[in-house]
């Protein structure tokens, strides 16, 4: 027990010591860029419409104002685009036992996900080194991809159209920032992403030997998840 108490004590000085040693107001503008890696059913396949994603690129700008030098209010404006996993799309396809034996081309476009966020940053350290934390919300609009398969083999082919949807979402992370000049910093980011959207898709199908399915309109949910991985460059004002 007293080494549990001494512990927490020592942690308790670091921490209010590297948090007087840091700015008055660590205020900052970063640019952001790294990669982005699609988490649960972002990454799966559920239907041939629903293609999973393929780990992506994310991009955005970032800034905070602080009131003190622990807490400041901040916005991400940003966005994550993801590849559509053409190759689980066959094998999903080849589940099928009339169609285990098929080949097929797949076209699609990129996921492409939107983002603004607005919410509380948590921030110590020292003039060299800041811890950043943070819980947002706000907005994604979230553009799921078409895709279209063609059988080599027989007249069968798939279309669902690009489909888009905005709702509520979190963000949240850690971010360390490592001084480089007076105003010039690097920052080290990890983050999540979450959002549940609603899309309705649209789907036109002719099965094999050319028959022409009734065309499909359907409300699905998606649940969208992501973990963003990079740096930033940072001007602190």
């Amino acid at each position: 027990m007293k080494f549990s108490k001494l512990i927490i004590s020592s942690l308790f000085v670091l921490s209010f010591g590297t948090a007087t040693a840091q700015l008055a107001h660590p205020h900052f503008l970063s640019l952001n860029l790294g990669t982005n890696i699609p988490l649960g059913d972002y990454s799966t396949i559920d239907s041939l419409s629903s293609a999973g994603a393929n780990p992506g690129v994310y991009y955005g700008f970032e800034g905070a104002a602080y009131f003190s030098k622990l807490f400041g209010i901040g916005v991400n404006i940003g966005a994550f685009n993801n590849s559509v996993d053409d190759n689980g799309i066959v094998d999903q396809l080849k589940r099928d036992a009339q169609y285990k034996d098929g080949t097929f081309d797949v076209s699609s476009q990129n996921w492409t996900n939107g983002y603004i966020m607005l919410g509380p940053y948590f921030s110590f350290g020292s003039k060299k080194f800041i811890v950043d934390l943070k819980v947002m919300g706000g907005i994604i609009n979230s553009e799921r991809p078409f895709v279209n398969i063609n059988s080599n083999d027989d007249d069968y082919s798939f279309n669902s159209s690009a489909v888009y949807s905005t709702s509520f979402g979190v963000n949240y992370g850690m971010h360390l920032r490592i001084q480089l000049k007076s105003k010039l910093a690097l920052r080290i980011n990890g983050e999540g992403m979450l959002s549940t959207q609603e899309f309705v898709e649209k789907i036109s199908e002719i099965s094999q030997n050319g028959i022409v399915q009734p065309k499909i309109e359907r409300t699905v949910e998606r649940d969208i998840s992501a973990l963003n991985l990079g740096i930033g460059l940072i001007i602190n004002l």
